[in-house]
């Protein structure tokens, strides 16, 4: 009965008017989307570019810059740790970036151009490992850390992201190689070319934005990590920028301060989005198909 009556209401209402309700409503959404991103970016940029007070001022919110200063970040820079902060979150993110793009690509084209004994448990285990999230295997990490003694390094904090990363860019790679035609390859084996030669000079040149993207993803998981970096890393210098920024604020530091390093965090994450747009999109379409 209550079928009949829906078709009924549905028949008595022009489509066209459905389509322009549901137009309005995915226009709704989609701006509701917006605001929520971007009232707390433009109150963080308001904050970190107005002088200390301007803001917040007779006990009036003042959302319009009255003027633009960048004395917030002259302070933050040195008058606090935050360019050490960025120094080590630049070498663990390069550390990353570099070891698991590499082991992804190895990974990727082994499981794409050979057979081996195993080779379908390995890949069940590929996407059973991903579902683990950072939370579960921290104790773990840290018990393997304490044992090696490698507990506050920047090579324990490159090898776990690693780990945690690694899961996701084989299978991306494995993904990618798989759009490579063989054939390419083996025309370049019968023109002498070594295995090696010929992924080197064939296979990761056309597989290039598959790497690229491996690498965006690897860089955006290294730079803003923070719970195993928390974890990991025992000693102030040694912290990376979203950890300083944590003690940072533990420090009753002000708005100022807190959204100008904010920033300094966002900032690289901002230009590979702006800049590699196209790659995240590949990325994307690629997990689809796969």
């Amino acid at each position: 009965m209550i079928a009949a009556v829906a078709d009924a209401v549905t028949d008595a209402v022009p489509q066209r008017t459905l389509g322009r309700v549901q137009r309005t409503l995915t226009y709704l959404v989609i701006l509701l989307m917006c605001l929520l991103t971007a009232v707390p970016l433009y109150v963080m940029l308001l904050v970190a570019f107005q002088p200390t007070g301007a803001v917040f001022s007779g006990g009036d919110l003042h959302i319009i810059p009255q003027a633009v200063t960048l004395e917030n970040f002259t302070e933050l820079l040195t008058e606090t740790d935050a360019l050490t902060y960025t120094y080590n979150s630049i070498v663990v993110t390069v550390g990353v970036m570099v070891l698991a793009t590499t082991i992804a690509c190895i990974s990727g084209y082994i499981l794409t151009r050979f057979e081996f004994r195993g080779k379908a448990a390995f890949s069940r285990s590929i996407l059973l490992s991903y579902m683990f999230s950072g939370i579960v295997l921290a104790v773990p990490f840290y018990i393997l850390f304490q044992t090696l003694g490698l507990l506050n390094s920047h090579f324990a904090l490159v090898l776990g992201l690693t780990a945690l990363l690694s899961p996701l860019n084989i299978w991306l790679m494995w993904q990618y190689f798989e759009t490579v035609p063989i054939s390419l390859e083996e025309r370049a084996w019968i023109e002498g070319a070594s295995r090696w030669r010929a992924v080197r000079d064939v296979v990761l040149p056309i597989a290039r934005p598959g790497i690229v993207t491996a690498a965006i993803f690897s860089f955006s998981a290294g730079w803003n990590n923070f719970l195993l970096a928390q974890i990991v890393l025992s000693d102030s210098e040694m912290y990376t920028l979203p950890v300083g920024a944590a003690l940072l604020l533990g420090r009753d530091a002000g708005w100022e301060t807190a959204m100008s390093v904010s920033v300094l965090i966002c900032i690289p994450p901002f230009l590979i989005a702006l800049f590699f747009q196209r790659y995240l999109m590949l990325g994307i379409n690629i997990g689809e198909s796969g």
